[in-house]
């Protein structure tokens, strides 16, 4: 096993360990389930998705910041760089956890709300809903990355509320930009909540998606950039 695939693992069991694996997956699943539990218009059950996977994805991104802030403080990122695991890997391994935990629940989530709204025989398009669930997905992926720039920098707790601050700032140039850049990160849930709607949302919900995968690298980058100067 590579040793990025170990410091996931190791990222993955320590998740699991401090229950902070079952807090992403509860938020994000949490959203789908009660879309399916609470009966509602297909676009209040749209939007209920839409606002629940936007809360998961910011727990997501204080569970990132959280985690690395704990993991420098208790000495456990220095323990394994000192064993010649190098910073860029031990950042990799940890993000690969935390956005493979985010997916799963995310895409979960999906699931349960597209046979909430019965998508298959309500006159949604095919292909839109999973497109926006992909960039939903692709979002949660950047959130984690930014809590991990966070705790790359700051203490568990200023770290948290960095990163709950700037998905807020994030999510409301999101609603503000709605009509006329649904494609902004943030965007995607706007736009599986306007899935119910008369518009279409397919190809805003690609641009999200790849928009999104740049957001999400240039954190990564800035991540490492903050891991190699700071200290452990």
């Amino acid at each position: 096993m590579s040793q990025a695939g170990t410091v996931a693992w190791l990222a993955l069991r320590e998740l699991w360990m401090t229950f902070r694996l079952l807090i992403v997956l509860i938020a994000h699943v949490g959203a789908g389930a009660v879309v399916g539990l609470l009966p509602a218009p297909r676009s209040v059950a749209l939007e209920r998705l839409a606002i629940g996977l936007a809360v998961a994805a910011v727990v997501t991104a204080a569970i990132a910041a959280w985690s690395l802030a704990d993991e420098r403080r208790h000495g456990r990122a220095a323990w394994l760089v000192t064993r010649s695991v190098a910073r860029g890997t031990y950042l990799a391994g940890w993000f690969s956890a935390v956005a493979l935990v985010a997916a799963i629940g995310a895409s979960a989530a999906g699931v349960l709300g597209w046979l909430a709204v019965g998508g298959a025989t309500q006159g949604i398009h095919p292909f839109a809903f999973p497109a926006a669930m992909g960039a939903i997905i692709v979002t949660s992926a950047a959130a984690a990355a930014l809590g991990l720039l966070c705790g790359s920098l700051l203490r568990p707790r200023v770290a948290i509320g960095a990163a709950v601050a700037a998905c807020a700032a994030i999510g409301a140039v999101a609603l503000l930009t709605s009509a006329s850049a649904a494609w902004l990160p943030g965007g995607a849930h706007v736009l599986l909540a306007r899935l119910a709607g008369p518009e279409p949302v397919l190809a805003d919900a690609l641009r999200a998606a790849g928009i999104g995968l740049g957001l999400c690298s240039l954190l990564l980058v800035a991540a490492r950039a903050a891991l190699e100067r700071t200290d452990l």
